[in-house]
């Protein structure tokens, strides 16, 4: 069972690729708190433990996203994310 901030952050990378500064304040507004740019990736990252998201890094030479199997190594503004099919499932 995902908790309310999992699956906000979840539904927000669900129909493109996004990175964690791009939502927060999206993520902030579903929460009717503030959240942090920190929080977000954190729950990204914990996503991608699950299987539920994908991460990449955007090449901009070759216009497309490589896998990233790292993505904790990365800067939240670095890294791209995108929802998995396992994380289809737990959302819908």
């Amino acid at each position: 069972m995902l908790t309310k901030l999992e699956e906000i952050v979840l539904e927000w990378v669900c129909l493109d690729y996004e990175r964690a500064p791009a939502i927060v304040g999206e993520v902030s507004s579903a929460l009717g708190r503030p959240a942090t740019v920190c929080e977000v990736f954190g729950v990204l990252v914990a996503h991608r433990g699950r299987g539920l998201v994908s991460a990449s890094l955007y090449e901009t030479e070759t216009r497309t996203f490589k896998p990233l199997p790292c993505p904790a190594d990365h800067g939240p503004e670095e890294v791209w994310w995108y929802i998995t099919d396992a994380g289809k499932r737990a959302l819908f």
